[in-house]
């Protein structure tokens, strides 16, 4: 696995540095999240030059000198997720008055009359739908890389895979893998727990200032969403 893929916080601060490595595995992690909220915010497809465009601001202004990375603090409320939802929203902010003084200038008409922007409640469903999205993918990709060492992994993922992913009951996988159902019902549980811990070392990296019980609370929300 690539370091940059483990640590979210080790990415960042390297970005922040001009990695190239870092930022390029800064930019294929959030881009879908920022391209989402985007879209939403114009009411425009994802795929929209327009919102691939602005996408590309926010890196922008993420990797600049002085830029949004270099100013980022660890342990800032609401972590890097409340962080990066205002540079996105700012620099959308930004586009839109920019186009807006254009438009005044040609004399044609405001960008509000043309697409009004989604409300701040939808916009923030919208990116946290994302954010469920991207940490879910990372946990994942994690818990991936662990299972190509640990074989007592692998095999109770392979029991999750069957159950949650081909739709199999416990019984049917238990036929299917010859073991006894009680087995299959302890890797299940095992494997359920694995992706927890996961879900939750990424969480907590991502917000270090956030207590244990909130942190669960994040986890149990996050894996109901899904």
């Amino acid at each position: 696995m690539d370091r940059f893929t483990s640590t979210s916080w080790t990415m960042v601060t390297g970005a922040a540095a001009g990695s190239e490595p870092a930022r390029d595995a800064f930019a294929q992690r959030y881009e879908p999240l920022v391209r989402s909220y985007l879209a939403a915010r114009w009411r425009l497809g994802r795929e929209n030059e327009e919102v691939r465009d602005a996408a590309q601001d926010v890196f922008v202004e993420c990797f600049k000198a002085g830029g949004a990375l270099e100013r980022v603090e660890r342990d800032r409320p609401g972590g890097f997720r409340a962080y990066l939802y205002g540079v996105i929203s700012n620099v959308a902010a930004m586009i839109e008055r920019g186009e807006t003084r254009r438009r005044r200038r040609e004399g044609g008409p405001s960008i509000e009359a043309e697409r009004l922007p989604a409300n701040d409640a939808t916009l923030s469903q919208v990116f946290d739908r994302a954010w469920t999205q991207m940490v879910a993918r990372e946990a994942r990709l994690a818990l991936a890389e662990r299972r190509r060492e640990d074989a007592a992994m692998a095999e109770r993922f392979h029991c999750l895979e069957l159950r949650y992913t081909e739709g199999l009951p416990p019984r049917v996988i238990a036929e299917r893998l010859g073991l006894p159902i009680e087995t299959v019902y302890e890797r299940l549980k095992r494997a359920r727990q694995d992706y927890r811990d996961a879900l939750f070392a990424i969480l907590a990296d991502y917000d270090p200032r956030a207590t244990k019980a909130e942190l669960e609370e994040r986890c149990r929300q996050l894996v109901s969403s899904l």
